[in-house]
């Protein structure tokens, strides 16, 4: 949808545009008369604010922002689609795990994710696109799972095999290393594990057609991982040793980015087969050495082309770091699209609104694509007025793919 200046009109102008009527009744007043009357409307030295230049302006939000009861909170999501299209947002990024979509058919799983009852993310996409906002579901394919994940449940077609197993340094010189199963992360080395994951993907994609895709933090949780049974043979006929005395070695790095790149580039392969032009984005920190050593080679699947944009967690308050963070990974990931990720509150500290602003215009001016705030649950209607009076002040349409 094209945005023209004359949208972005107070009614008070569109009022001096045309005091007396006179366009309803005789036809539209020509170009020069229509300058005219604002002119003497306005008085000299009015400008017109111009269009936006397209740009991402996107936020994360959590399904349990949302009000369980479904009367009170299908009224939550409403609002919150106006809320966010009238600040000039132009896409939004729901959480979706493997437990909401359990939850959507299994009673059992309703109880971590009460919202599924009614279904909170189908409320969310339609009321999304009736205000002209994107919909990214922001799902996560190995991290955030627990014991009872359906991933791990036979009964859903998951394997507890496929929990992956953290080796932990020993704590006194001469003991071994520790090896857990603490049942946080799939591993994705498993090929049976990685296509239950796709199956998941595609479930969420017939049931709300037109979403776009993207994944938090694809890798690892944390370091240590992996050591599960499949990981140890592999390494072992690879390298000809046990991965649980490499874990931290350069080629166990190498190794965790097997099986995270063969499920990126089969989900970017299996989207294009639904839609020519999908929109397929990652997210996850503004150094590729440091994530790359948690299997989350985003870099590398940037340079083959399967990324439509990164997402750069830059949450700082301190606007010099927030800068150097910003142009290490534009300088990264050109020519891929960067957006650039703003934490106003989140689990290590909080960016105060005014700071958020003037991040906003840094990662503008710095040359970012566009930007997505974190999270939701942090955002007050005040934070909404001062970012439609500041670096949102005119609406922006959402960038065109470069592909």
């Amino acid at each position: 949808m094209k945005i023209t200046a004359a949208r972005h009109l107070s009614s008070s102008q569109s009022s001096a545009l045309n005091p007396t009527g006179f366009g309803a009744r005789s036809g539209a007043l020509t170009l020069t008369a229509a300058l005219l009357l604002l002119w003497l409307a306005a008085g000299p030295g009015y400008t017109a604010a111009p269009a936006a230049a397209p740009e991402a302006r996107g936020i994360w939000v959590h399904l349990t922002h949302f009000n369980p009861d479904p009367d009170r909170g299908k009224a939550e999501v409403k609002a919150f689609a106006d809320r966010y299209a009238d600040a000039h947002f132009n896409f939004v990024l729901p959480w979706v795990t493997s437990d909401y979509i359990a939850a959507l058919t299994d009673p059992a799983y309703q109880t971590n994710q009460p919202t599924a009852r009614w279904d909170a993310l189908g409320e969310l996409v339609r009321c999304a696109r009736e205000r002209h906002l994107q919909v990214h579901l922001w799902y996560s394919f190995t991290d955030y799972r627990f014991a009872r994940s359906p991933d791990f449940n036979p009964r859903h077609g998951g394997d507890p095999a496929w929990a992956a197993r953290r080796v932990t340094p020993p704590a006194q010189a001469g003991q071994s290393p520790q090896v857990t199963s603490p049942m946080n992360d799939v591993c994705p080395m498993h090929p049976e594990a990685r296509a239950w994951q796709l199956k998941q993907v595609d479930s969420l994609l017939d049931r709300y057609p037109g979403i776009s895709i993207h994944i938090e933090e694809p890798g690892y949780g944390t370091t240590g991982n992996c050591a599960c049974d499949l990981c140890r043979s592999l390494y072992r006929k690879i390298h000809g040793t046990d991965i649980v005395d490499a874990i931290n070695s350069p080629a166990a790095e190498d190794f965790r980015c097997l099986g995270t790149t063969e499920f990126i580039r089969a989900l970017r392969a299996k989207l294009e087969k639904r839609n020519p032009r999908p929109i397929f984005s990652v997210n996850g920190g503004p150094y590729w050495s440091s994530d790359r050593k948690l299997g989350r080679d985003w870099k590398r699947w940037a340079e083959l082309g399967w990324l439509d944009y990164y997402a750069s967690q830059n949450y700082t308050p301190n606007l010099e770091f927030f800068t150097r963070l910003t142009q290490t990974i534009l300088k990264d990931l050109q020519p891929c699209p960067v957006f650039i990720g703003i934490g106003v509150k989140w689990s290590g500290g909080e960016t105060p609104m005014p700071t958020v602003l003037q991040e906003i215009e840094l990662a503008r001016k710095l040359g970012a694509a566009g930007v997505i705030l974190f999270s939701a649950s942090a955002i007050t209607d005040s934070d909404l007025a001062a970012l439609k009076a500041g670096p949102f002040q005119a609406p922006a349409d959402y960038p065109s793919p470069q592909r």
